[in-house]
């Protein structure tokens, strides 16, 4: 049985909440390589009912509002929801929601589709949030994510357990705890919850984070950054 987990990153992103589309949204590596690596994977979303899992500040929602969704976005942090409630007005439906608990505000078979940009990572074991989504979603619906790729910063020379969920810190200001997992736990709680995988992409930097940060793109095109999925809910 998955017990309910904390969340282990709402303090943070409770302060980072005023500054955050300035210096997360905005910065070359979420704008110019995971955002566009992860909607390439989206299908299309015009009349469908669409869960964004771990809203932030609603970029996704936002963008999917944009593409005709109808979506309803869920966060654990009060200040990002907040953010995300004035960025897209009346046009989506938001709840407070931890992706470590039940899910309930949502009824079986709701949803065509879900997508959760960079959320999954403050989350340690990925069967309760999978779980939960297999059940939202509609037979063949589309789960969409990413996440930090699993060899990202990983020294092969270090004393580091690659096999091994680890939890990390992103050095922002405040910190940012996060989960780092292998590849087999990443895929294994998808295949073990009734999902197929459609999709992958290590998506690498485009021209616009070549002129953003011209210093950090030959790096980052031979080395992977993030890593991003297309599920589908088995019909049965």
């Amino acid at each position: 049985m998955t017990t309910e987990e904390g969340p282990i990153a709402k303090d943070a992103y409770d302060k980072l909440a005023d500054t955050y589309a300035q210096d997360v949204e905005n910065s070359a590596y979420n704008a110019h390589l995971e955002f566009p690596g992860t909607t390439a994977l989206i299908p299309d979303v015009e009349g469908k009912q669409i869960l964004d899992a771990g809203c932030g500040n609603g970029r996704y929602t936002e963008w999917l509002l944009d593409q005709g969704g109808e979506v309803v976005a869920i966060d654990v942090s009060t200040e990002m929801l907040t953010r995300a409630t004035e960025r897209c007005g009346g046009r989506a439906e938001f709840h407070q929601a931890n992706l470590g608990a039940p899910l309930d505000f949502a009824t079986a078979d709701e949803f065509d589709g879900i997508v959760s940009g960079l959320a999954l990572d403050y989350v340690q074991n990925w069967h309760r949030p999978f779980t939960e989504f297999a059940r939202l979603l509609k037979p063949g619906g589309f789960f969409v994510f990413s996440v930090i790729h699993p060899l990202d910063e990983y020294n092969i020379d270090g004393d580091m357990d690659y096999f091994e969920i680890e939890q990390r810190t992103k050095e922002w200001e405040p910190p940012v705890p996060y989960y780092r997992r292998p590849f087999s736990e990443v895929l294994s709680p998808l295949l073990e919850t009734g999902f197929r995988v459609d999709a992958i992409t290590e998506p690498q930097p485009t021209d616009a984070f070549k002129e953003q940060r011209p210093e950090r793109f030959e790096k980052e095109s031979k080395q992977p950054v993030f890593l991003c999925l297309r599920a589908v809910r088995r019909e049965s």
